[in-house]
């Protein structure tokens, strides 16, 4: 997934964990975000999602490759498929920059990633797909919570936190319902 995006997912994580741990200020916050040089609160957050998502494939591909795959692909899909839905309800905390390039999703765009999204999520069972919908639906919450207090809204990192976080809570959820 890293190679596929360019870690652009990763990028933003790492980028919203230094602003929203380094910052004092919205400013702060924004100008950190934008700094292309990773601080220590990027370094940890970065460090554990990968732990995260490692331990969690690991443990899946134990038990059956075809899971591991399934759960990969549905932690993929998953996640970015909440992305409309934050940029619909959030609005951008700067003028400028990737998400606010973007323009106002509607709310039926939104609306269809997160139904393709959760088609993405049945092949793991029906269960599976309603329990990481819910988990993704808490995740969006408290992102867009703390993004709010933070920094006012949305950006292109705030985004990829968003994804990270996702990815890691689908993989979680699929080792509590796709392991014996």
């Amino acid at each position: 997934g890293v190679a596929l995006t360019g870690a652009l997912h990763e990028d933003g994580l790492a980028d919203t964990a230094d602003g929203f741990g380094g910052g004092r200020t919205r400013d702060d916050k924004l100008a950190i975000m934008r700094d292309s040089r990773i601080g220590s609160y990027g370094v940890l957050a970065l460090g554990l999602s990968l732990l995260a998502r490692w331990a969690a494939l690991a443990a899946l591909a134990e038990a059956s490759i075809a899971g591991a795959f399934l759960a990969c692909v549905a932690a993929h899909a998953g996640s970015r498929a909440v992305l409309p839905a934050l940029l619909a309800v959030l609005p951008p905390a700067r003028d400028d920059g990737l998400s606010a390039g973007i323009g106002a999703m509607g709310n039926g765009t939104a609306l269809a990633a997160l139904a393709l999204g959760f088609v993405f999520l049945l092949p793991c069972g029906l269960a599976f797909a309603i329990a990481s919908s819910l988990v993704l639906g808490v995740v969006a919450f408290l992102v867009a919570r703390l993004a709010l207090a933070q920094i006012g809204g949305q950006t292109g990192d705030v985004l990829g936190g968003a994804q990270q976080a996702g990815e890691i809570g689908l993989l979680s959820a699929a080792t509590v319902f796709l392991l014996p």
